[in-house]
């Protein structure tokens, strides 16, 4: 059965004529890039005093329109009217590595390969994830606090979390040496994404990306008969026996492209995520102990499944440094039909910028918005529900991450696990300096002290 449609609009070009708008593009070619990486929540937040909340804008490879408040994202999130690309909005960016993927299908096309996904997401294996999951991470930690204590969060916490995925999405055990190459060929690819060459020069960042690329669709492709005549369940083998109502089996081809994306988006979201959420516990340790409380309450090693919902607090935080620290920076679309947004007329095939973080840091919706603050979430401030969308930490309207749950449920359990074996802080020659692309997270990879509890 075939899926893809081929509708005329992904065959035209981006308009860049928008001399209406007011704004800039930046310098040729490059655009506002160099200033975006150094300071993006600076570089929206000059653009929309300046220029107000729909403006020209400019990205390496891109011109199009930057959109700031929630009234905007609400709009192009519903997308009552199906006039807002995802595929077209991503194809020169992610789509370049990721093409097929389900963040890049649109409407009925979407909805169709979303439903293969989400057996992946059910209870039943919802359940036999956080089964999996407990012990990798125990035996991660486990020996954290030896010695003089100190480490680097970031990649400890990366190569944890890359061991949880190797099993729960690829059915691979944490010795096999297909799990590092794996890893090797998400980071050239992260790296291929930030490449401003775009051709397969070799040396470059987007060669190794696309080297990359070929090793996920022959690493997936050649073991998706085996999955499928097998009853495993990880994530791979739900994807591999999931069949269309006509009772075909989804293609090779589609489930290749969305197991690719699925463990770039989740592995490295929730390493970011948590790296965000120790920075702001490690300097508040009435905080840190307030969330011990709660972990501690669930007096087990591991969770299970139930636990989950007795964790409201670390739910918060979770939503809190997504607040501050999207994992997504930056997100886009590409108009198919000329509409209209914020008051000025934009043409058909125009590339849409949304910038979250700023949209998370806006004074009109949240009271001190650079503050870690979990109480801003809870009776009676309930400041989230001031407007629907002006958190959208996890996406919005039908492209909301499929995966926002499964990332929860990682953070919960590695949380209380952490929690009620230590404390930590972080080292006294912490950096405050934050990185934002390709990934959010703290510039020096999060040193931190851990003290085991006594």
């Amino acid at each position: 059965m075939t899926t893809t449609v081929n509708p005329e609009y992904k065959l035209a070009k981006n308009n860049t004529n928008l001399d209406h708008i007011p704004g800039s593009f930046g310098i040729p070619i490059i655009g506002q890039t160099f200033q975006l990486v150094n300071d993006l929540y600076g570089t929206i937040d000059n653009q929309y005093k300046k220029y107000g909340n729909v403006s020209r804008f400019g990205l390496a490879g891109f011109r199009g329109a930057l959109l700031v408040g929630p009234d905007l994202y609400k709009q192009v999130y519903l997308d009552k009217d199906k006039n807002f690309s995802a595929e077209m909005g991503y194809m020169g960016s992610l789509g370049r590595f990721y093409k097929g993927a389900l963040l890049l299908r649109d409407h009925e096309e979407h909805k169709f390969q979303r439903r293969m996904m989400q057996s992946a997401f059910k209870n039943d294996a919802m359940k036999g994830y956080i089964g999996t999951m407990g012990p990798i991470i125990g035996e991660g930690i486990a020996d954290w606090g030896d010695g003089d204590g100190k480490l680097l969060f970031f990649p400890a916490i990366k190569q944890i979390l890359l061991d949880v995925a190797a099993k729960i999405f690829v059915g691979l055990e944490e010795s096999d040496e297909r799990a590092a190459k794996l890893n090797k060929a998400f980071l050239d690819i992260a790296n291929g994404l930030m490449g401003l060459i775009t051709k397969e020069i070799p040396g470059t960042k987007y060669r190794k990306g696309k080297i990359g690329e070929r090793y996920l669709k022959e690493f997936f492709g050649s073991l998706i008969e085996e999955r499928r005549a097998g009853d495993g369940t990880d994530t791979f083998s739900f994807f591999t026996r999931e069949k269309t109502e006509d009772g075909e089996y989804f293609s090779d081809d589609d489930i290749i492209a969305h197991m690719s994306f699925l463990l770039f988006a989740a592995h490295d979201t929730t390493t970011s995520a948590l790296s965000h959420i120790l920075f702001y516990l490690g300097q508040n340790p009435e905080l840190q102990q307030r969330l011990r409380d709660e972990a501690m309450a669930i007096d087990k090693p591991f969770l299970e499944y139930e636990d989950l919902e007795k964790m409201p607090l670390m739910e918060i935080a979770v939503k809190e440094a997504q607040r501050l620290h999207p994992s997504v920076m930056m997100m886009q679309r590409r108009t198919i039909n000329d509409c209209e947004l914020g008051g000025y007329k934009i043409p058909a095939n125009t590339i849409l910028f949304m910038a979250p973080q700023h949209n998370h840091r806006m004074a009109e919706y949240w009271d001190q918005p650079e503050k870690f603050d979990l109480d801003r979430w809870l009776e009676p401030r309930n400041e989230h529900k001031r407007h629907t969308f002006s958190f959208v930490g996890f996406g919005g309207g039908a492209h909301k991450c499929i995966g926002m749950h499964f990332a929860l449920m990682q953070v919960k359990n590695f949380m209380h696990q952490f929690l009620r074996q230590y404390e930590f802080r972080l080292a006294d020659n912490f950096s405050t300096k934050m990185q934002t692309v390709p990934l959010p997270k703290p510039m020096d990879d999060l040193p931190i002290v851990v003290k085991r509890l006594a």
